[in-house]
């Protein structure tokens, strides 16, 4: 049944995409992972570092694509596994997060979040190279969940161990992982956080991440704040990063009033009203949005985060929402299941009347199920890509070798290189 329900939740999350997205490789799924699989082979690639970092999952799911279909089905293979993943972590969520909020409509807002997330389609979902994002939101709920065997504790590890040398910034949750020793007694999860992330550490100690001084540029603490109100609470609220600047540009700030507004209503009525567990996951789930958010903003540093200083030309021509957004805007989602959680508590809401809130929850994440735009709506189309290199190696004087392009166009490993002889291939 799980099966079914995983494969029909991908089917659903891979619709959210237009055809050419599905159609087109997104940079490092190509530029960089599928390049090392051909260079290197399937095993040893799954463990090569980039960018100072381990990526285990998204490699190992780019070595799968490419094991299981020929060359030119590699981008849709790609693009669906990505979605069956984010899909499997809904699924995992919903049953992880009993540990949390056990009435089954806030679990089932929990599970909706990550597949139904408004911002995804933009970038993260449906390609490899972002399925980090997913899984920090994973992380928690992984770290929460006390197993009830010694089978599923292994499970346990090794899941944490996968997501934790796929994503450094899992290093965030070490405090649930201490107060998971503490006061629950765990040491599976907590064991595969500090291996998982005693192995990035080792990989970018031995192979740096090369700093990008060209394009750094400082990010003042007024830009951090509007970028968590315009990206992580915005792009929940307007899904159309255009609409939201126009807004903004008619109005101001106050643009963004309403939503904050309602992030503050819900943890507020969660620390008044809810039991003990769900006050603490209120308040880890907007700390971890924080420290999310302000990391990633941080360590990039691109003039494109100085909110504060943008221009109504800035605003019209060059603010729109990008992958930073997507972990910390699910950790915000999480607020309104905790509160119908906590109202459940109380008898402030009845069963049947959660599950309408539950519906109109899931409602209001389905207004954007189709996105207004994403960033591989132009392609290019990899299967033409491939047609195009496959007919450069069957001419009189064949090359060693054919770049078949990625997107995006401007980026530094936007072509992969692939042999003759893989294209040629029957």
């Amino acid at each position: 049944m799980w099966a079914v329900l995983g494969a029909s939740l991908g089917m659903l999350t891979w619709a959210r995409l237009p055809t050419m997205a599905q159609q087109t490789v997104w940079a490092e799924d190509g530029g960089i992972f599928l390049r090392d699989v051909l260079r290197h082979g399937h095993l040893q690639s799954i463990f090569l570092p980039y960018d100072g970092y381990l990526h285990i999952i998204p490699r190992t799911l780019v070595s799968l694509a490419h094991a299981v279909v020929p060359v030119q089905g590699y981008a849709v293979a790609i693009s669906f596994l990505s979605c069956l993943a984010v899909a499997v972590i809904g699924l995992a969520s919903f049953h992880l997060s009993r540990s949390v909020v056990e009435p089954l409509p806030a679990r089932l807002m929990i599970a909706a979040i990550p597949v139904l997330l408004p911002v995804g389609p933009k970038e993260v979902l449906g390609n490899a190279a972002n399925l980090h994002w997913y899984l920090l939101w994973l992380m928690p709920w992984l770290l929460l969940h006390r197993p009830k065997s010694r089978a599923a504790g292994t499970v346990q590890f090794l899941a944490v161990l996968a997501v934790a040398a796929s994503e450094i910034i899992t290093g965030m949750f070490l405090p649930l992982a201490l107060w998971a020793v503490v006061r629950r007694r765990n040491f599976s999860a907590p064991a595969g956080l500090v291996l998982g992330l005693g192995l990035q550490i080792v990989t970018t100690l031995v192979s740096p991440r090369i700093s990008d001084d060209v394009n750094y540029h400082p990010v003042d603490a007024m830009s951090v704040l509007l970028g968590f109100g315009l990206l992580p609470i915005g792009s929940t609220w307007q899904a159309d990063s255009r609409v939201l600047a126009s807004t903004i540009i008619a109005h101001g700030a106050w643009a963004l009033f309403i939503p904050c507004l309602l992030v503050l209503v819900l943890l507020v009525y969660t620390l008044i009203v809810g039991s003990r567990w769900l006050k603490v996951a209120a308040v880890g789930a907007v700390g971890a949005s924080i420290v999310c958010w302000a990391t990633s903003v941080l360590v990039s540093s691109r003039i494109m985060f100085s909110y504060s200083q943008y221009t109504e030309a800035d605003w019209a021509n060059g603010f729109g929402y990008m992958r930073y957004a997507a972990a910390p805007a699910m950790f915000l989602l999480l607020l309104l299941p905790l509160a119908v959680g906590a109202a459940l508590e109380k008898n402030h809401l009845n069963r049947r009347a959660s599950f309408a809130v539950a519906g109109m929850f899931v409602a209001f994440l389905l207004v954007s199920f189709f996105p207004a735009s994403t960033a591989r709506q132009a392609g290019p189309s990899w299967a033409a890509g491939v047609a195009d290199a496959r007919a450069a190696c069957e001419a009189d004087a064949p090359p060693a070798s054919a770049s078949v392009p990625v997107a995006p166009a401007g980026w530094k490993f936007a072509q992969v290189e692939i042999a003759c002889r893989e294209l040629t291939s029957p």
